[in-house]
């Protein structure tokens, strides 16, 4: 019986040392995970590659998608990515893509959340020429809601 119990708990030791020397993604693997899932318009798998502070973003996002012409995401999910530069510093990087699809670099910022790599996203990043309203900051309270008059979005309103 005593064997038995050296067995196990010798396996069990084993068994918690290689679950700790998993591998963590590189900054470079999560901004590429993340981008695939965008071109697939799997946004709740995109929000497992963000920040916390970002899922609002995607959410957004994902209403602009919404309103895309099936054209439009063919030619997005066709797309080409690659890493063409990844700049690393203590708990941020940014890692710069190449889109086939926009014909242009993107460039992703990442920051560490509990010690994994997460895209962070700004309503810059997905909005062009976006200015907060002066009398009221964006946080994690406001909500951005759609302008269905103009078809563009609205202003910001609390939740």
């Amino acid at each position: 019986m005593t064997n038995y119990r050296r067995i196990l708990t010798l396996a069990v030791m084993g068994m918690m040392l290689l679950s700790s020397c998993k591998k963590r993604a590189t900054p470079q693997e999560v901004a590429l995970a993340f981008m695939h899932a965008i071109q697939d318009s799997n946004f709740d798998q995109a929000r497992d590659y963000a920040t916390k502070e970002s899922q609002q973003v995607i959410q957004i996002y994902s209403i602009f998608d919404g309103r895309r012409s099936d054209a439009e995401r063919e030619k997005i999910r066709k797309a080409k990515i690659e890493v063409v530069g990844v700049e690393e510093n203590g708990n941020k990087a940014s890692v710069t893509i190449q889109n086939s699809s926009a014909n242009q670099q993107e460039i992703l910022q990442l920051v560490k959340e509990s010690g994994q790599w997460k895209i962070s996203l700004t309503f810059e990043s997905i909005i062009p020429n976006y200015i907060p309203p002066a009398s009221q900051g964006l946080d994690s309270t406001t909500v951005l809601t759609p302008d269905t008059t103009a078809g563009g979005m609205g202003v910001p309103a609390v939740k």
